[in-house]
């Protein structure tokens, strides 16, 4: 009986994960269909400037997460009230470091260019 109740937890949990993806990867990709609003190059290595936009982006209004698309690129987004992404930086590594793009569609939008950009 205990089995079948982890078992059930287990695939519920798991269910709810793959689920709370999507929703991600979903929204992320209808930002990507759209103009960017910036990007750049930076001479640090992806992770480390992920760090730095983190922590400048930390000090606006606005909730951000950061995921991994792929093995080698990281996401940081930011949240609406709704919790819908209303921003993100899509920080690949390039030869000398990290080209980004950022895409997104709120007003304070330059602001978040501007706080990327004085981690190039």
């Amino acid at each position: 009986m205990k089995t079948q109740r982890l078992a059930a937890a287990v695939t519920f949990a798991f269910s709810f994960a793959v689920l709370a993806l999507s929703a991600c990867a979903t929204q992320y990709d209808s930002l990507i269909k759209t103009v960017p609003v910036g990007s750049g190059t930076s001479h640090l290595a992806v992770l480390p400037f992920v760090a730095c936009v983190k922590a400048k982006w930390a000090t606006r209004p606005l909730k951000i997460s950061e995921y991994s698309p792929n093995a080698d690129g990281d996401v940081i987004a930011v949240h609406g009230a709704n919790g819908q992404t209303m921003l993100l930086i899509d920080a690949e590594p390039s030869a000398n470091g990290t080209g980004y793009t950022i895409y997104g569609d709120i007003v304070s939008a330059s602001a978040y260019v501007a706080d990327a950009h004085k981690c190039d």
